[in-house]
């Protein structure tokens, strides 16, 4: 199912290291409404449809999308750190509070997703597996409400950067995460109306 190609569809190189950038990038990478929870969602689903067919094609196609969105994002976030002297974790501990609870040993996931209270480790592989209903319809619109959280982090993500390079590549996974929710939606749509009704008891 997967091909890998060395080369990278992005070979966007930020302007100078960002420690405190590339932690924000690290939580849409692995934060509550994260690529990679995205992208497992996506594939458990066409794992479990034993049926092939265009809506299996579909799927498979934009979980395989979703894992090369990690790999892009993952390489922003190591060239973000390379090279960043002392000093920018420094500034950027100073200046950012976050960054500074992170530093210090602060689980920032918990604090904002439990109110710092008891959370549960999740396994991500159960939780992605869970989510998957064996309704396509209702699984395409659980994908799409994914997209526009997607949409949402990506964006302040964007308006907190000026780096020309990053937001280039931003502005890229927007537009998929975009198309990726108007597909859904209409998918989902279409299922609906194709699904046989189903008689009322009287």
């Amino acid at each position: 199912m997967f091909t890998h190609r060395q080369d990278l569809q992005f070979t966007t190189v930020p302007e100078h290291p960002d420690a405190g950038y590339a932690r924000r990038l690290e939580d849409v990478l692995g934060g509550q409404y994260d690529e990679i929870a995205v992208a497992m969602h996506y594939m458990f689903q066409p794992w479990d449809m034993h049926v092939p067919g265009r809506y299996r094609d579909l799927v498979f196609g934009l979980g395989s999308e979703q894992v090369a969105n990690i790999e892009m994002l993952a390489t922003m976030i190591a060239r973000l750190l390379e090279h960043a002297p002392a000093g920018v974790l420094d500034t950027a501990v100073r200046l950012d509070p976050t960054v500074a609870a992170v530093i210090a040993g602060t689980d920032l996931e918990q604090a904002l997703a439990a109110g710092a209270g008891a959370h549960a480790a999740d396994n991500p592989w159960k939780v992605a597996s869970s989510n998957v209903s064996r309704n396509l319809a209702a699984d395409l619109q659980t994908n799409a409400a994914a997209e526009l959280d997607r949409r949402m982090q990506l964006s302040r993500l964007y308006r907190l950067t000026d780096d020309a390079d990053i937001r280039y590549l931003l502005s890229f996974l927007l537009a998929r995460a975009t198309a990726n929710q108007r597909l859904c939606r209409s998918v989902s749509a279409d299922l609906k109306q194709e699904a046989p009704l189903q008689p009322t008891e009287s």
